[in-house]
């Protein structure tokens, strides 16, 4: 299988995932850059970019996933990029990559609008995490030195307990100092919004619902409500 997919919002909900693995599907939009280069085939309205949660791990299909869900919402062709396992640090252990090695695909797809969700991963144990704000800098400068006009909008890490560890906390705010030295950024923090407010071992209040546990993801539930905040904040910020 491999380490990430790639099609488009709006997929037919009958083809399985297999299927789709296969085909490698893309949208694509009559977009250009602004230095008049012709548009690419490949080219898509938005892009996102993260790990499981980005994949759709957990859901009934990836396309219950959050990203799909948003992109749906809004109209956009989307390109979904999600390595799970992988952080801006930490390297999944089926096939080695971190979130730097989506970077090309979204980069081709020359996307108006990317949402990069990462960092959770990166506060997971054995994970050197104090190196999160080096790497998630060189990322995240990476994609806007290959994408100088699009809207890049960062997603901190997005914890599904009310109540994160100083190590997640830590990741947060290394996430979103890398963000803040990047132009023309923006940024969304789904731990200081409470997008989940319950307890992940006692599975109360959202965690109750939301949450997948024989995945260790959110289920549908779970994904259309991040997906619903997300799309809030997003049209809040004027990303449309």
């Amino acid at each position: 299988m491999p380490s990430y997919v790639s099609r488009p919002a709006r997929i037919l909900p009958a083809l399985c995932l297999s299927v789709l693995l296969s085909l490698g599907l893309s949208g694509a939009t009559a977009s250009a850059s602004s230095k008049g280069t012709p548009p690419s085939k490949s080219a898509v309205y938005s892009a996102f970019l993260g790990d499981s949660y980005t994949f759709g791990v957990g859901a009934t299909r990836p396309t219950d996933g959050y990203a799909y869900l948003v992109a749906g919402a809004e109209h956009w062709t989307a390109k979904v990029v999600g390595l799970p396992g992988s952080g801006y640090v930490r390297v999944a252990t089926h096939d080695g990559k971190n979130i730097a090695a989506g970077l090309p695909g979204v980069i081709a797809a020359q996307p108006r609008v990317v949402i990069v969700a990462c960092g959770h991963n990166d506060a997971m144990p054995n994970v050197d995490y104090r190196r999160t704000e080096a790497a998630a800098l060189k990322d995240l400068g990476d994609l806007r030195a290959a994408l100088p006009d699009a809207k890049i909008v960062v997603v901190g890490p997005i914890w599904l307990d009310g109540h994160p560890g100083k190590r997640v906390l830590f990741v947060r705010r290394a996430v979103h100092q890398a963000q803040r030295r990047i132009p023309g950024t923006l940024w969304i923090d789904p731990i200081a919004e409470r997008w989940f407010t319950g307890s992940w071992r006692q599975r109360t209040g959202d965690d109750a619902t939301m949450i997948n546990y024989a995945a260790g993801h959110p289920d549908n539930r779970g994904y259309a409500h991040i997906a619903k905040l997300l799309e809030a904040d997003l049209r809040a910020m004027g990303v449309q």
